[in-house]
């Protein structure tokens, strides 16, 4: 059976090769028994092998492994917060960054979206990166019941049961944004 290291490893080397990462940027996660994996900080998510993943506890304590990312805080309050949440995915897809500029809410219209989104998708105002504060809004959003937060100048985050359906949903998202953003294109 494949690990929950490995399962993080080859869906971040699959964002990356779809563009919605680059260099250092995004993380992902998962819960696990001792508390969640993340990945380590300062990894290229494009060459991130299952030995670039770290065990923390649920207090934040690295319990094995490389320095985990700097929002590892976040994942840790959704975690805490929403006991239905599994896994996590931190990306920073163009056309959802683009179209967080121009709405407060990313709609699933699309077919495919509305199988993993049960209502909109909010964007939440500029805030920190790796705060308590992000980790706290974010965690908040989940918790009221959003499969997905827009990070206003910053990324996309989505939850899930599995580790498909949250990378799903990252990619549902980033095809609403990129479908939004042509039609406005048209219309002018």
């Amino acid at each position: 059976m494949i690990s929950y290291y490995e399962q993080l490893a080859k869906m971040g080397n699959y964002l990356a090769s779809l563009g919605y990462v680059e260099g250092r940027e995004g993380n992902l996660s998962a819960r696990a028994d001792e508390g969640i994996i993340v990945k380590s900080t300062n990894v290229f998510m494009q060459h991130a092998t299952p030995v670039d993943y770290s065990l923390i506890s649920m207090e934040g304590k690295l319990i094995n492994g490389k320095e985990p990312s700097s929002e590892y805080r976040m994942h840790l309050e959704v975690y805490r917060r929403s006991k239905d949440v599994n896994f996590i995915v931190h990306t920073h897809p163009i056309n959802t960054l683009v179209y967080a500029d121009f709405t407060d809410k990313i709609i699933a219209t699309l077919t495919e979206s509305r199988l993993y989104f049960s209502s909109f998708v909010p964007v939440l105002p500029v805030i920190e990166p790796g705060t308590q504060d992000l980790a706290n809004a974010v965690a908040s959003s989940i918790a009221d019941g959003h499969q997905g937060i827009v990070l206003r100048k910053h990324g996309l985050v989505t939850v899930g049961t599995t580790l498909d359906v949250a990378v799903m949903r990252t990619i549902a998202i980033e095809k609403e944004s990129k479908i939004e953003i042509l039609k406005r294109m048209i219309i002018k």
